[in-house]
C-alpha cells in the first residue's frame, strides 16, 4: 500500500501522493494561491519561513506541514 502524505494550507488538510512538494505545486492546490502572495511554511514553535516556487518540501518531516499565505511585500502599501 502507498503511503499518502498531508499538508495544510491556511488549516484544509490536502492529500498529496509522493514524499516531496514543490512550493509551486502547492499553489495548484485546492482554490489556488496567486502569484502575487507569498507562500510560508509554519514550523513548530519557529516563525514562519518563505518558501520559493522552485524549493522541495519534505512531507516525511514529524508531523503535518503547515502552509500559509501573506501579501507579497513588494505590493504592500500599493492602491
Amino acid at each position: 500500500m502507498k503511503k499518502e502524505y498531508k499538508f495544510k494550507i491556511e488549516n484544509v488538510v490536502y492529500p498529496w501522493p509522493s514524499q516531496f512538494i514543490t512550493g509551486a505545486e502547492v499553489r495548484t492546490v485546492g482554490p489556488g494561491i496567486p502569484a502575487n502572495m507569498d507562500l510560508y511554511l509554519k514550523i513548530h514553535g519557529k516563525v514562519g519561513r518563505l518558501v520559493k516556487n522552485e524549493e522541495k518540501i519534505d512531507l516525511e518531516e514529524p508531523g503535518i506541514e503547515k502552509f500559509y499565505t501573506q501579501d507579497s511585500s513588494s505590493t504592500a502599501g500599493v492602491r
